[in-house]
């Protein structure tokens, strides 16, 4: 139960955290409408996995698996992203079978690991979008001199 409670509170506390970025100034990208809906069912898989909802869990895990599988991130063939979907596909498929079997541990052993590969697809992504923006930094001030 106490598992539980601290997704629950971590993934609250991340949606908060999501839904403040265009109140505290941050222009919204391109992929933002297509990463907020993975949000929302990300959500659904919580409610599910906390409320022991198995077609609820099935229901936003086939979503999100669809959603990964027609990603627009896959036409820039970066075989890093590549690596990172493909593991989270796999996580997203073993919650699937664990929701079929109305497995509550199962449901959230899987989720556990849904959520950690969403946590380090965003880690990986953002760095190397900082290092980009610090490569383009550079780039500029050269330019100028």
């Amino acid at each position: 139960m106490k598992d539980r409670r601290l997704v629950f509170v971590t993934v609250v506390g991340a949606a908060a955290l999501l839904a403040a970025g265009p109140a505290l100034g941050q222009r919204e990208r391109p992929t933002q409408p297509f990463m907020r809906q993975k949000l929302v069912y990300a959500q659904g898989l919580l409610e599910g996995v906390t409320l022991d909802k198995f077609d609820l869990i099935i229901t936003n895990a086939t979503a999100l698996r669809d959603m990964s599988a027609t990603n627009a991130f896959l036409i820039v063939h970066n075989p890093d992203y590549l690596h990172q979907i493909s593991n989270f596909q796999r996580n997203v498929d073993a919650l699937t079978r664990a929701a079929k079997k109305k497995d509550p541990n199962g449901s959230l052993a899987a989720y556990q690991k849904v959520a950690q590969s969403c946590v380090d697809c965003h880690r990986y992504f953002r760095k190397a979008q900082n290092l980009q923006l610090g490569d383009a930094a550079t780039q500029n001030k050269s330019a100028l001199k």
